[in-house]
Protein backbone atom coordinates (compact mmCIF):
# COMPACT_ATOMS: atom_id res chain seq x y z
CA UNK A 1 0.00 0.00 0.00
CA UNK A 2 1.34 3.08 -1.09
CA UNK A 3 0.22 5.83 0.61
CA UNK A 4 -0.39 4.82 4.58
CA UNK A 5 2.53 2.67 5.20
CA UNK A 6 4.84 5.42 3.52
CA UNK A 7 3.35 8.70 5.45
CA UNK A 8 5.62 10.54 8.18
CA UNK A 9 8.57 10.85 5.86
CA UNK A 10 9.48 14.56 5.34
CA UNK A 11 8.23 16.08 1.71
CA UNK A 12 11.78 15.97 -0.77
CA UNK A 13 12.15 17.98 -3.95
CA UNK A 14 11.02 16.20 -6.90
CA UNK A 15 14.63 16.33 -8.38
CA UNK A 16 16.03 13.13 -6.32
CA UNK A 17 17.23 10.76 -8.71
CA UNK A 18 15.04 7.68 -7.88
CA UNK A 19 12.16 9.93 -8.14
CA UNK A 20 13.75 10.79 -11.93
CA UNK A 21 14.17 7.29 -12.71
CA UNK A 22 10.58 6.58 -12.00
CA UNK A 23 9.51 8.89 -13.96
CA UNK A 24 11.67 8.56 -16.69
CA UNK A 25 10.69 4.56 -16.68
CA UNK A 26 7.19 4.90 -15.87
CA UNK A 27 6.23 8.35 -17.47
CA UNK A 28 2.36 8.01 -17.73
CA UNK A 29 2.27 7.47 -13.54
CA UNK A 30 5.01 9.49 -12.12
CA UNK A 31 4.23 13.61 -12.53
CA UNK A 32 6.18 15.61 -10.02
CA UNK A 33 4.36 18.76 -11.42
CA UNK A 34 0.93 17.17 -11.74
CA UNK A 35 1.11 13.86 -9.55
CA UNK A 36 -1.92 11.74 -9.53
CA UNK A 37 -3.04 9.45 -6.98
CA UNK A 38 -1.57 5.97 -7.31
CA UNK A 39 -2.16 2.50 -6.90
CA UNK A 40 -2.42 1.09 -3.37
CA UNK A 41 -0.05 -1.62 -3.33
CA UNK A 42 1.70 -0.13 -6.33
CA UNK A 43 5.67 -0.96 -4.45
CA UNK A 44 5.13 -4.61 -5.32
CA UNK A 45 4.41 -4.04 -9.00
CA UNK A 46 7.95 -1.84 -8.91
CA UNK A 47 9.25 -5.10 -7.00
CA UNK A 48 8.39 -7.44 -9.72
CA UNK A 49 9.75 -4.72 -12.50
CA UNK A 50 13.17 -5.52 -10.81
CA UNK A 51 13.87 -2.61 -8.74
CA UNK A 52 15.08 -3.44 -4.75
CA UNK A 53 12.52 -3.27 -2.34
CA UNK A 54 14.92 -0.47 0.02
CA UNK A 55 15.03 1.89 -3.08
CA UNK A 56 10.79 1.65 -3.93
CA UNK A 57 10.89 2.25 -0.54
CA UNK A 58 12.80 5.79 -0.42
CA UNK A 59 10.99 6.63 -3.77
CA UNK A 60 8.09 6.53 -2.77
CA UNK A 61 8.51 7.77 0.30
CA UNK A 62 9.68 11.15 -1.17
CA UNK A 63 7.03 11.00 -4.57
CA UNK A 64 4.30 10.47 -2.37
CA UNK A 65 4.88 12.46 1.27
CA UNK A 66 5.20 15.56 -1.07
CA UNK A 67 2.50 18.54 0.01
CA UNK A 68 1.21 18.45 -4.16
CA UNK A 69 0.73 14.24 -3.76
CA UNK A 70 -1.30 15.07 -0.94
CA UNK A 71 -3.68 17.60 -2.11
CA UNK A 72 -4.07 14.86 -5.26
CA UNK A 73 -5.45 12.67 -2.39
CA UNK A 74 -9.34 13.91 -2.63
CA UNK A 75 -11.90 11.56 -2.39
CA UNK A 76 -13.42 9.68 -5.27
CA UNK A 77 -9.97 10.60 -7.15
CA UNK A 78 -8.95 7.49 -9.79
CA UNK A 79 -5.48 6.02 -8.39
CA UNK A 80 -3.99 4.82 -10.98
CA UNK A 81 -1.04 2.09 -12.38
CA UNK A 82 2.83 2.25 -13.59
CA UNK A 83 0.89 2.33 -17.08
CA UNK A 84 -1.64 5.09 -16.00
CA UNK A 85 -4.48 2.97 -16.01
CA UNK A 86 -7.37 3.28 -13.59
CA UNK A 87 -6.82 1.11 -10.27
CA UNK A 88 -9.35 1.82 -7.23
CA UNK A 89 -10.17 5.06 -5.89
CA UNK A 90 -9.04 7.26 -3.07
CA UNK A 91 -11.44 7.08 -0.37
CA UNK A 92 -13.11 9.38 2.44
CA UNK A 93 -10.82 7.97 4.65
CA UNK A 94 -7.76 8.12 2.83
CA UNK A 95 -8.25 11.66 1.91
CA UNK A 96 -8.87 12.71 5.33
CA UNK A 97 -6.10 11.36 6.61
CA UNK A 98 -3.90 13.03 3.63
CA UNK A 99 -5.38 16.27 4.88
CA UNK A 100 -4.27 15.81 8.02
CA UNK A 101 -0.94 14.80 7.27
CA UNK A 102 -0.64 18.05 4.51
CA UNK A 103 -1.69 20.13 7.95
CA UNK A 104 0.92 18.43 10.33
CA UNK A 105 3.39 19.27 7.85
CA UNK A 106 2.65 22.67 7.23
CA UNK A 107 2.90 23.46 10.83
CA UNK A 108 6.20 21.42 11.40
CA UNK A 109 7.51 23.29 8.55
CA UNK A 110 6.15 26.86 10.34
CA UNK A 111 7.91 25.85 13.34
CA UNK A 112 4.35 24.88 15.10
CA UNK A 113 3.36 21.88 16.86
CA UNK A 114 0.92 20.04 14.93
CA UNK A 115 -2.49 20.02 16.07
CA UNK A 116 -4.26 17.20 17.62
CA UNK A 117 -6.55 15.22 14.97
CA UNK A 118 -10.00 13.38 16.23
CA UNK A 119 -9.32 9.69 14.99
CA UNK A 120 -10.48 8.85 11.16
CA UNK A 121 -14.10 7.39 11.60
CA UNK A 122 -14.72 4.02 10.76
CA UNK A 123 -16.29 2.91 7.46
CA UNK A 124 -19.88 2.84 6.90
CA UNK A 125 -21.44 -0.87 6.88
CA UNK A 126 -21.72 -1.14 3.21
CA UNK A 127 -18.16 -0.78 2.56
CA UNK A 128 -17.11 -3.22 0.24
CA UNK A 129 -14.47 -5.53 0.87
CA UNK A 130 -11.30 -6.13 -0.55
CA UNK A 131 -10.89 -9.19 -2.54
CA UNK A 132 -8.24 -10.67 -0.88
CA UNK A 133 -10.25 -10.24 3.02
CA UNK A 134 -12.63 -13.06 1.77
CA UNK A 135 -12.63 -16.59 2.13
CA UNK A 136 -14.08 -19.51 0.63
CA UNK A 137 -17.57 -20.81 2.08
CA UNK A 138 -20.77 -22.26 1.48
CA UNK A 139 -24.24 -20.44 1.93
CA UNK A 140 -26.72 -23.05 3.33
CA UNK A 141 -29.75 -21.48 4.68
CA UNK A 142 -32.71 -22.92 6.72
CA UNK A 143 -36.60 -22.36 7.43
CA UNK A 144 -38.52 -23.87 10.14
CA UNK A 145 -42.67 -24.66 10.06
CA UNK A 146 -44.94 -26.20 12.41
CA UNK A 147 -47.40 -27.15 9.42
CA UNK A 148 -47.67 -29.71 6.79
CA UNK A 149 -47.42 -28.02 3.04
CA UNK A 150 -49.49 -28.89 0.50
CA UNK A 151 -47.04 -30.41 -2.18
CA UNK A 152 -47.34 -30.08 -5.80
CA UNK A 153 -46.39 -32.46 -7.96
CA UNK A 154 -43.71 -31.24 -10.41
CA UNK A 155 -41.46 -33.50 -12.83
CA UNK A 156 -38.41 -33.18 -10.31
CA UNK A 157 -40.54 -34.40 -7.09
CA UNK A 158 -42.81 -32.54 -4.89
CA UNK A 159 -42.71 -28.75 -4.54
CA UNK A 160 -43.36 -26.98 -1.42
CA UNK A 161 -43.64 -23.64 0.07
CA UNK A 162 -43.20 -21.88 3.34
CA UNK A 163 -44.15 -18.31 3.62
CA UNK A 164 -41.77 -15.97 5.22
CA UNK A 165 -41.30 -12.31 6.47
CA UNK A 166 -38.65 -12.33 3.61
CA UNK A 167 -40.59 -14.39 0.63
CA UNK A 168 -41.82 -17.52 -0.45
CA UNK A 169 -38.85 -20.41 0.46
CA UNK A 170 -39.33 -23.16 -2.05
CA UNK A 171 -38.14 -26.60 -2.43
CA UNK A 172 -38.55 -29.90 -4.24
CA UNK A 173 -38.26 -32.97 -2.34
CA UNK A 174 -38.34 -36.86 -3.66
CA UNK A 175 -41.23 -37.90 -2.91
CA UNK A 176 -39.52 -40.50 -0.32
CA UNK A 177 -38.75 -37.66 1.85
CA UNK A 178 -42.14 -36.41 1.90
CA UNK A 179 -43.75 -39.34 2.43
CA UNK A 180 -41.75 -39.49 5.61
CA UNK A 181 -42.09 -35.82 6.66
CA UNK A 182 -45.89 -36.61 6.49
CA UNK A 183 -45.62 -39.49 8.26
CA UNK A 184 -43.83 -37.36 11.30
CA UNK A 185 -46.87 -35.36 11.21
CA UNK A 186 -49.20 -37.60 11.46
CA UNK A 187 -46.99 -39.25 14.34
CA UNK A 188 -46.60 -35.95 16.25
CA UNK A 189 -49.43 -33.86 17.31
CA UNK A 190 -46.85 -31.29 18.51
CA UNK A 191 -43.97 -30.82 15.78
CA UNK A 192 -41.32 -28.50 14.40
CA UNK A 193 -39.42 -29.06 11.22
CA UNK A 194 -36.56 -27.36 9.91
CA UNK A 195 -35.72 -27.25 5.70
CA UNK A 196 -32.20 -26.58 4.73
CA UNK A 197 -30.57 -26.25 1.17
CA UNK A 198 -28.46 -23.94 -0.76
CA UNK A 199 -29.32 -21.34 -2.57
CA UNK A 200 -30.83 -22.25 -5.85
CA UNK A 201 -32.27 -19.43 -7.02
CA UNK A 202 -33.55 -15.84 -5.53
CA UNK A 203 -36.25 -13.61 -8.04
CA UNK A 204 -39.68 -12.08 -7.87
CA UNK A 205 -40.01 -12.80 -4.09
CA UNK A 206 -39.31 -16.85 -4.28
CA UNK A 207 -36.03 -18.27 -2.47
CA UNK A 208 -36.08 -21.45 -4.27
CA UNK A 209 -33.32 -24.34 -2.65
CA UNK A 210 -31.67 -26.78 -3.71
CA UNK A 211 -30.18 -30.31 -2.41
CA UNK A 212 -32.88 -29.87 0.45
CA UNK A 213 -32.50 -32.02 3.82
CA UNK A 214 -35.15 -31.79 6.23
CA UNK A 215 -35.42 -32.23 10.37
CA UNK A 216 -38.60 -32.67 12.70
CA UNK A 217 -38.56 -31.96 15.78
CA UNK A 218 -40.99 -33.51 18.25
CA UNK A 219 -42.56 -32.21 22.19
CA UNK A 220 -42.53 -34.68 23.99
CA UNK A 221 -45.57 -35.28 26.45
CA UNK A 222 -45.88 -37.03 30.04
CA UNK A 223 -47.84 -40.25 30.04
CA UNK A 224 -50.11 -38.73 32.80
CA UNK A 225 -50.16 -35.37 31.20
CA UNK A 226 -51.35 -36.91 27.96
CA UNK A 227 -53.66 -39.08 29.61
CA UNK A 228 -55.12 -36.11 31.53
CA UNK A 229 -56.15 -34.66 28.34
CA UNK A 230 -57.66 -37.87 27.54
CA UNK A 231 -54.70 -38.61 24.11
CA UNK A 232 -52.19 -41.04 24.06
CA UNK A 233 -48.83 -40.49 24.47
CA UNK A 234 -46.76 -40.22 20.71
CA UNK A 235 -44.15 -43.11 20.62
CA UNK A 236 -41.32 -42.34 18.66
CA UNK A 237 -40.71 -44.87 15.35
CA UNK A 238 -38.14 -47.18 16.96
CA UNK A 239 -34.90 -47.33 15.26
CA UNK A 240 -35.43 -51.25 13.99
CA UNK A 241 -38.58 -50.94 11.93
CA UNK A 242 -37.04 -47.22 10.19
CA UNK A 243 -36.14 -48.48 6.43
CA UNK A 244 -32.79 -48.63 4.98
CA UNK A 245 -31.69 -45.66 3.07
CA UNK A 246 -32.98 -45.78 -0.97
CA UNK A 247 -30.92 -44.25 -3.91
CA UNK A 248 -32.42 -41.03 -2.81
CA UNK A 249 -29.74 -40.85 0.42
CA UNK A 250 -33.61 -40.84 2.52
CA UNK A 251 -32.52 -41.92 6.15
CA UNK A 252 -34.59 -42.06 9.28
CA UNK A 253 -32.90 -41.77 13.17
CA UNK A 254 -34.95 -42.04 15.93
CA UNK A 255 -34.34 -40.94 19.92
CA UNK A 256 -36.15 -43.51 22.18
CA UNK A 257 -38.93 -41.25 24.44
CA UNK A 258 -37.14 -39.82 27.68
CA UNK A 259 -40.07 -39.56 30.03
CA UNK A 260 -38.01 -37.88 32.48
CA UNK A 261 -37.95 -34.74 30.83
CA UNK A 262 -39.96 -31.91 31.76
CA UNK A 263 -43.17 -31.33 29.95
CA UNK A 264 -43.15 -29.43 27.04
CA UNK A 265 -39.37 -29.94 26.37
CA UNK A 266 -38.27 -30.69 22.83
CA UNK A 267 -35.98 -33.16 21.77
CA UNK A 268 -34.93 -34.64 17.70
CA UNK A 269 -36.98 -37.12 16.87
CA UNK A 270 -36.27 -37.79 13.20
CA UNK A 271 -33.52 -36.32 10.36
CA UNK A 272 -34.52 -36.53 7.19
CA UNK A 273 -32.22 -35.91 4.32
CA UNK A 274 -32.94 -35.97 0.61
CA UNK A 275 -30.89 -35.04 -2.18
CA UNK A 276 -33.45 -32.87 -4.62
CA UNK A 277 -32.59 -32.13 -8.16
CA UNK A 278 -30.24 -29.78 -9.44
CA UNK A 279 -32.34 -26.91 -9.76
CA UNK A 280 -35.45 -25.81 -7.98
CA UNK A 281 -38.59 -24.95 -9.94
Amino acid sequence: MADPSLAGADPAPASAPNILALAETYPACFDGENPRPLKLGIHRDLMAAGFEKAAVKRALARYCNRPRYRKALCAGAIRIDLQGQPAGVVTAAEAETARADLIAWTARKAGQPAPSCPASPLPANDTPLPQEALVPGRLELTVKFSELPQPLPVQGGLKIGIQTGEGIVTAILPPKIWRKLEQAAKDYPQWIAALSGSLARFADGEIALQHPSVQVFGKSIRPEAASAQGKAAPTPIPASTAPEPTGLAAKVSAMPSAPSLPLGSTFPKLRLKGRGPSEAG
